[in-house]
């Protein structure tokens, strides 16, 4: 499957000085470089056959497999909990939809630490049963932040992902992209509304 995200053609939003990392062909993570417990993910098509086992929930992934994978480098993350469900399961339902019906999505609300800072954020996880061979992720998204201001900050955090853009079309990013329209410049990283700048890329503005 192609990379599902983009950011849109005003740029992304996210601060500056924010750490941003590019996953290969599956997405981005981007935390704050003063708070390693604020910060956003969107990624796509994380391990494979075997990785993960049979029948591994939305649920069970964040509690027992995501503080794992997430703690790179000086960042550690802990004692993961969903604390419930979130009320609106739409992007939940539609991506599992989307995967086909292997899948189950959930969209969660949930406690943890960031090198022992307490956190609270709001994660969509989509799961694909691989008929008892394993558990693939095509899916996650999320937005947390310290535990006392995560309320205060959501609206900034869920501006940050609405930069990002759902491709559904796209199958795999490392496929040549569809040719742009006349009216757009060719950058490495994207159509592009402007002349490519340094490194043939559209970003940064």
């Amino acid at each position: 499957m192609r990379l599902l995200f983009e950011v849109t053609e005003d740029g992304p939003v996210i601060p500056d000085g924010w750490n941003v990392i590019g996953i290969g062909c599956c997405g981005l993570v981007a935390s704050d470089s003063a708070n390693p417990a604020r910060g956003i993910i969107a990624l796509n098509h994380l391990h494979g056959i075997g990785d993960l086992p049979a029948y591994t929930t939305p649920e069970s992934y964040m509690e027992n497999y995501m503080p794992g994978e997430f703690s790179k480098g000086e960042n550690k993350v802990t004692n993961m909990r969903v604390l419930y469900d979130e009320d609106n399961q739409d992007l939940a339902q539609a991506f599992s939809s989307y995967v086909g019906f292997m899948s189950a999505g959930k969209s969660m609300r949930c406690s943890f630490e960031v090198n022992g800072i307490p956190a609270e954020g709001s994660f969509t996880v989509v799961t694909n049963e691989l008929a008892g061979y394993g558990t693939t992720i095509p899916f996650i998204a999320g937005i947390y932040a310290p535990a006392d201001q995560f309320d205060s900050e959501i609206s900034m955090l869920l501006d940050m992902c609405k930069s990002i853009q759902l491709i559904p079309n796209y199958r795999n990013l490392c496929l040549p992209s569809p040719p742009c329209p006349s009216w757009q410049y060719k950058c490495n990283d994207m159509c592009c509304n402007w002349p490519c700048k340094e490194g043939n890329m559209c970003y940064p503005k």
